[in-house]
């Protein structure tokens, strides 16, 4: 038959047997580029019969790629492969690795680089150019050599490879269960290290947090780490991300958090914390065409995507913090680029005051906070 899902099942297949890696990526890219549609439509309307002219065209595209590949294989890889071998000084490996990442349009390609080379020679990455003219170990340039194609063929996010990330100035724990934290959370973290200890702290001892949907912890151990004389408790209902906060939790030493499973407040019992901030899904399904194939071949989905144009957990939460936290306590949100508005105005509609939206180094809107007040007289 000639139905989409039946040609777009024979596209993948074909492309697995060519070893294309991200074969059915590749092929609804193709076939949605064909029929000029968006990819995530292709499976709404997979029994549309397609056209000899569409097959003609879907078949044309799909032999460019593995004909590409072939080329790209033999000059790109064997390119690689050769310098490695014929060459150990550490600057002629750093460079050409740095070139093959780029001919695989692997974005911010030199950090990237030195990062592997940082982690496998053990030494800061600031300080690699005081190595410049060093020769490397066969062993380290073959583990240099698998994680630098592996991040060029397969699109694979070097924080997976390496097991890490820097997030707040400290190295955390990451694998695929969880997401890889981002520089834009640290401007919600900032936010509210500077409310627990500018406000709350001067009237709480023992100030207490919930961060919801805790994923690697990056939130919640930055808040028990900066604030030391807090409680908090990081809730998830992934098990996976929970055992990543834990193994977090033992490799940085913190004793004033502990993790719960929990969709979203379903087990949390305590109802006077002083803060709740969560780093939700937020990611419109609409969004999919823009976002990059590392972050889709790799990231977690149900961490990524949410339904309700990527707000359906604001409302979620924001019906029931009210009830979870103490009066005069906060609410904090990390939002995408175009949520502000709408974030605001939910947390208005469930009578959150002081409602604030807080713009990112790039001057897009990235927190909002509000606050629980029922008194009368307000902080």
């Amino acid at each position: 038959m000639n139905n989409l899902l039946d040609i777009l099942n024979k596209s993948v297949n074909y492309l697995e047997k060519q070893k294309v890696k991200n074969a059915r990526l590749t092929a609804e890219s193709i076939i949605a580029e064909i029929m000029k549609m968006e990819r995530i439509m292709l499976y709404a309307e997979f029994e549309r019969i397609l056209s000899e002219d569409e097959l003609k065209k879907i078949r044309g595209k799909l032999n460019e790629v593995v004909n590409k590949l072939k080329e790209k294989k033999i000059s790109g890889d064997n390119n690689f492969e050769n310098t490695v071998k014929s060459e150990k000084q550490l600057k002629l490996l750093l460079d050409k690795s740095i070139q093959y990442l780029e001919k695989n349009d692997i974005v911010e390609s030199k950090l990237i680089a030195e990062i592997v080379f940082s982690h496998v020679l053990n030494i800061d990455r600031m300080m690699l150019f005081t190595k410049y003219r060093d020769d490397i170990e066969d062993e380290k340039i073959e583990k240099i050599r698998y994680f630098i194609q592996k991040i060029g063929r397969e699109k694979f996010p070097v924080q997976y490879l390496l097991n890490e990330q820097e997030f707040y100035k400290r190295k955390f724990y990451v694998d695929k269960g969880v997401l890889i934290p981002r520089q834009d959370t640290e401007i919600l973290v900032e936010k509210m290290i500077d409310i627990l200890k500018t406000k709350i702290s001067k009237n709480q001892v023992h100030p207490k947090i919930l961060d919801i949907g805790v994923g690697s912890g990056i939130i919640g151990i930055t808040a028990a780490l900066e604030v030391e004389s807090s409680y908090v408790l990081g809730v998830d209902i992934s098990e996976k991300a929970l055992e990543i906060a834990q193994k977090n939790k033992e490799i940085l030493k913190v004793s004033n958090i502990k993790f719960l499973k929990s969709d979203l407040f379903e087990n949390v019992e305590f109802k006077q914390f002083d803060m709740i901030v969560s780093n939700p899904p937020y990611i419109s399904l609409n969004e999919v065409g823009i976002m990059s194939d590392d972050t889709l071949l790799h990231e977690p989905s149900e961490a990524l995507f949410a339904e309700n144009d990527g707000l359906y957990f604001y409302y979620e939460i924001c019906q029931k913090a009210f009830d979870y936290l103490a009066d005069f306590g906060y609410l904090l949100f990390e939002i995408g680029y175009k949520q502000g508005k709408n974030v605001s105005e939910i947390m208005k509609n469930f009578g959150f005051k002081n409602i604030d939206v807080i713009q990112d180094l790039a001057g897009l809107d990235r927190v909002v906070i509000g606050q629980k007040i029922i008194n009368k007289i307000e902080s």
